[in-house]
């Protein structure tokens, strides 16, 4: 069984979030599990007239998601951070394939999905929209059933072996904090880096070094929600950047403003939430 292929950060200012949503995970097993990394539903019951942006950076993963009023939707891996405006009540709930997961499972090519949001029926057909009025009246665990009974009865009659190895690399550039530069997957997975391009981008629609930097991102903004004080030079090393300012530059151009402000934002929420909560 392979290992985690994608963490559970990528929230932004989660002491905030932590006030106004309530974010479930749940493994995926059996045969199923090679495809899909997890479930996970996101439920929220906000104050009359109040309103919170759960924002996001995304993992390079597609996602099937089901949201009152939108209807099951298959997100691709996006680039920039995703917003989600929630007013009211409400609760959505979604199946997370591993990177790759999406193209193995249906066999569409990954190029077609970065930055893409369509409609589930256009992948998996009317029966989607019967699964859709299950999910919308159900808990987390009846659906999950569900769901988990709808995505085993369409899974292909066996795994590809260039997916299984693309799982084992992804696997480590994740586990494996060491791992900061394609060179470094390419030695030790004796590959070459144009063939290790090519299977990244047939599966997930991105390369390795997007990847690289994804995973590094979500730990770093991690790092700066859990310690304000933290030595940004000293992170942007650790973590694979050349120096501080390229750290600085990727940071803002995906999140919008620079990892010194985010981490005071984090900050000011941690002591927010402690407030609420005496």
């Amino acid at each position: 069984m392979t290992g985690p292929t994608a963490s559970d950060k990528g929230m932004l200012r989660p002491q905030e979030a932590a006030r106004h949503i309530d974010l479930r995970r749940y493994p995926v097993g059996g045969p199923l599990g090679t495809y899909v990394e997890r479930y996970w539903s996101v439920h929220w019951d906000l104050p009359e007239g109040a309103s919170y942006e759960s924002v996001v950076i995304p993992h390079p993963c597609v996602n099937l998601s089901f949201m009152p009023g939108l209807g099951p939707e298959v997100h691709g891996p996006g680039m920039a951070v995703s917003r989600h405006p929630l007013t009211g009540a409400g609760r959505v709930f979604g199946a997370k394939f591993r990177p790759g997961g999406f193209t193995a499972f249906t066999g569409i090519d990954a190029a077609a999905f970065a930055d893409w949001v369509a409609g589930a029926a256009t992948v998996f057909g009317s029966p989607v929209e019967e699964l859709n009025a299950v999910v919308m009246g159900g808990g987390d665990e009846a659906v999950a059933a569900a769901v988990t009974r709808f995505l085993s009865a369409r899974m292909p009659e066996r795994v590809d072996e260039r997916y299984e190895e693309l799982l084992r690399i992804v696997a480590a550039m994740l586990e494996d904090r060491g791992i900061t530069r394609v060179d470094q997957v390419t030695a030790r997975f004796f590959t070459t880096p144009k063939r290790l391009q090519r299977l990244f981008q047939a599966y997930i629609g991105l390369g390795p070094k997007t990847l690289l930097s994804r995973y590094r991102l979500h730990d770093a903004a991690d790092r700066l929600a859990a310690d304000a004080e933290v030595d940004l030079a000293g992170l942007a090393a650790e973590l694979g950047w050349s120096d501080q300012a390229h750290f600085t530059h990727d940071f803002k151009n995906v999140i919008g403003y620079p990892p010194s402000e985010y981490a005071v934002q984090c900050a000011s929420a941690a002591r927010e939430l402690v407030i609420a909560r005496r």
